[in-house]
This record gives C-alpha cells, sequence and structure tokens, in this order.
C-alpha cells in the first residue's frame, strides 16, 4: 500500500503545480536545454496565438525574436537567473522576459552521501520562462508624459500674457488710463482662460474615476435637441452660419442626465461653429438606430473637416487637430480650446452605456454621433446617482 500512497502523493504534487503554473498572471513557459517546450500555461498558448498543446516544440519555431533567443542561451549556459525588456517591432509593444535555471538532481542515495561531502555545481536541464507584456505600461507612461507636457503647454501660454500685460499695465496705468483698461480686461480674459482649463480638468477628473454624480431619467430626445438649438442659434448667427434641426418623426425617451448631454451637444456645436467657414450649414440631429434600443444624436457641418491621419485621435484629452485647419475666411474663432471637450464627451457618453464617433472627410466637414439608451416613462430612474 506504500508505492500506492505515494504515487497519490505525487499525481496530487504534480496536479498543484499544474495549477499553482496556470494561476500565474503572465505567461510561463519550462523548456530544457535545447529549447524543447515541457510545459506551458493558458497564457502562454494566447501569447503564441496557439490553441493547441505546444509541449514538445522547440521555442524558436514559435519565438523568431533572435535578442530574446540569445538571453534565454544566456542563462542556459551561465546557469545565471537573467531577464530582460524587448520592444516587439513586428506586432508592437514590449515584453519584459526572466529566465531562470531550474536545479534537477536525480541520483542514488550512496551519491547523494557522496556529494554531501563534496559539493558540485548544480545540475540544470530544465529553465522556467515569464514574459511580462509591457504594452499597456508603456501606453499609460506615454499619457503621463503627454499629460504633464500639454498641461505645462497649456498654462504657460496664458500665464506668460498675464505677466507680460501686467509689465506693460504698470508703464500704462498712470500716463493713459484708457490703454490701461484695456489691458485690465485681456488680464481678465486670460485669467478666465487659466480657469475654465483648471475647470475642465476637474470634471474630467471627475468623471474618470467616476465620481460625478448623474441622474438618469427618461428625456424626450426631440427636446434635448431643439433646448441646444435655442441656446446656440445666437452664436451661430453671429459668425453667419446656418443652423437647423432633423428630427425623426415620433417621440423617443431616451435615459439620459439632461444637464450632462445638454452639454456635450453645445460642445459639438461649439466645435463645428468654429471650423465652418461663413455662409457653413450645421445640423442638429436624431435617428433612431435599427435595433430599437438606441436612439442617435448627430452634429452635422459642412466645414474644413479633419484629416484622416487625426480622425483616430480626437477623443483623447489635450489633442488638438492641427492648427493649419483655421483659416482667415472663417467667421468662427477657430483652433482655441483646450482639447478636453470631447473628451469629457466621451467620458459622459460612456457613463451612459452609449458610444461616441467622428466621421470626416476634408474640406467636405464633419459629422459627429453618438447613441444613448431608449427607454419609457414607466422605467424612470430620476434621482439615480451614478459613480457617487
Amino acid at each position: 500500500m506504500q508505492p500506492t500512497r505515494t504515487g497519490s502523493a505525487a499525481i496530487s504534487y504534480k496536479h498543484f503545480l499544474q495549477k499553482l503554473v496556470e494561476a500565474m498572471p503572465w505567461p510561463m513557459l519550462l523548456i530544457d536545454a535545447d529549447l524543447n517546450i515541457f510545459h506551458s500555461n493558458r497564457l502562454a498558448l494566447s501569447l503564441f496565438e496557439q490553441t493547441k498543446s505546444i509541449t514538445g516544440l522547440r521555442l524558436d519555431s514559435l519565438l523568431d525574436d533572435e535578442h530574446i533567443l540569445r538571453l534565454i542561451q544566456a542563462s542556459i549556459s551561465s546557469g545565471e537567473t537573467v531577464s530582460g525588456e524587448f520592444e516587439r517591432v513586428r506586432t508592437g509593444g514590449a515584453w519584459k522576459v526572466s529566465v531562470a535555471p531550474v536545479e534537477h538532481r536525480k541520483m542514488a542515495p550512496s551519491q547523494r552521501q557522496k556529494n554531501q561531502d563534496t559539493p558540485t555545481r548544480p545540475e540544470y536541464r530544465y529553465f522556467s520562462i515569464v514574459i511580462e507584456d509591457l504594452s499597456e505600461l508603456r501606453r499609460l507612461e506615454r499619457v503621463r508624459r503627454d499629460f504633464v507636457a500639454n498641461i505645462s503647454h497649456e498654462l504657460r501660454t496664458p500665464l506668460a500674457s498675464v505677466r507680460l500685460l501686467a509689465e506693460t499695465l504698470e508703464d500704462a496705468i498712470e500716463t493713459d488710463p484708457e490703454q490701461a483698461q484695456g489691458f485690465v480686461e485681456k488680464i481678465e480674459t486670460e485669467v478666465q482662460l487659466l480657469s475654465d482649463l483648471v475647470s475642465e480638468l476637474l470634471e474630467l477628473s471627475r468623471i474618470e474615476s467616476g465620481r460625478t454624480p448623474m441622474s438618469i431619467e427618461p428625456v424626450e430626445a426631440e427636446k434635448l435637441v431643439r433646448e441646444v438649438m435655442a441656446r446656440m442659434l445666437p452664436q451661430a448667427q453671429r459668425h453667419r452660419v446656418t443652423l437647423h434641426t432633423q428630427i425623426e418623426q415620433g417621440q423617443t425617451m431616451v435615459a439620459a442626465d439632461s444637464k450632462q448631454i445638454s452639454r456635450v451637444l453645445v460642445n459639438l456645436v461649439h466645435n463645428a461653429i468654429k471650423f465652418t467657414p461663413s455662409g457653413g450649414i450645421i445640423v442638429i440631429g436624431t435617428q433612431r438606430q435599427p435595433e430599437g434600443t438606441m436612439q442617435s444624436f448627430f452634429v452635422r457641418d459642412t466645414g474644413v473637416g479633419i484629416p484622416p491621419e487625426d480622425l483616430p485621435r480626437v477623443f483623447e484629452r489635450f489633442y488638438k487637430v492641427n492648427q493649419s485647419r483655421v483659416r482667415g475666411n472663417f467667421i468662427g474663432p477657430g483652433g482655441g480650446g483646450s482639447g478636453l471637450g470631447l473628451a469629457i464627451a466621451r467620458h459622459v457618453i460612456e457613463a451612459h452605456g452609449g458610444r461616441i464617433s467622428a466621421a470626416s472627410e476634408p474640406g467636405k466637414g464633419s459629422t459627429f454621433s453618438f447613441t444613448l439608451p431608449v427607454t419609457t416613462p414607466a422605467t424612470t430612474t430620476s434621482g439615480l446617482e451614478q459613480g457617487s
């Protein structure tokens, strides 16, 4: 019976080790000195895009990166633990690869006693390889660097203007009171820009962290559009741009925080006005999605459009399309802004369970659209706070 118990213990221990390897949060392989694969977890299969077991295959048949293979050979030759970070040129991203020798001794009891008296160099027959995907970490590092660079740039310009205006004001305050008053007004404008930037940063931070309370309740889609139309019409007329609505027949109720969604629509219309030349047309509209569970809102303009290379990034915070979009025949202010409006809009729409997108053709205009869930008055959730 003793051999049976020993055999059961061995099977149980092997099962435990297999579960332990599978529980690792990274792809893991066990190879021998000839690069034959003895074991791998499921994450390793996914990493190498394999659906069947890779046990028995050679590692260099799955991995053609000579730099990583050289690192593995260094561990095999030296018997030392090594690691390194590698850029994945072909697929993008980066890997951190760690290789560690696994000591293996298989000898008779008499030989064990002899080795206890005379220490020998361990025999390494197997090597563990752990691969960490650093792509997301690198992306977050880029986001952090871009954030610091962008916020520094956004703050530097108005602060430099305020300093220059203040210095000029000192000279003009006694000699030319009228000119001094003009400088004061310009300082107030720059300070307001700074205040708006800080407010948008705080708002974006609250939305991203889920700390912005939202009162989701049934709202008429048509009402949202008409209210924004009335609010933005004077600005459109001032910049000589035609603004009208295109609302589908029938009454549709959407689950929304009317204040937040109005803000999104106002931002989209304001951007359309900025980049639409005098005489252009802007349309605010609604359209029911084919499946009937989502309602689409859109803002379409006949402006200068967005270049294809910029289109995928317009919803990133601080991202601004090339300033060459701003042309002299614009009545609208063009350019400007903090680059946060569309980022805030994206987070607001996604918090509602919808999606926002942009389509454009340079020289022919742009269309920004988003969806919201359709609901009925009977399913009101007025006063519901999300992320509070």
